[in-house]
């Protein structure tokens, strides 16, 4: 599924890309003029780093708190057997 989207993705982007080939003004810091299909793709990549980033760091955050709280759990708790008597009498 996750495949189908990403395709699914590429060619939405592709076609905005190739419907748009004029030619735009940009006066940020200086006057130049950009095609807009490279302007979009630019801000689209930008985009999916930004969100790359997010995830990332989202990830790093709950792996820190999972390990805390499995930390604390362990420290807590003193190990259960789930042995029977009979079980522990074979073992022996």
């Amino acid at each position: 599924m996750r495949n189908i989207l990403l395709i699914l993705l590429s060619v939405i982007v592709t076609l905005v890309c190739v419907k748009n080939p004029q030619t735009i003004n940009i006066d940020l810091f200086v006057e130049s003029k950009v095609a807009l299909w490279k302007l979009l793709l630019t801000f689209f990549a930008m985009g999916v780093l930004f969100a790359f980033l997010l995830k990332s760091g989202k990830k790093t955050k709950q792996q820190e708190n999972t390990a805390a709280f499995d930390q604390s759990e362990d420290d807590n708790q003193a190990p259960k057997s789930t042995l029977s008597d009979e079980d522990r009498d074979f073992l022996s």
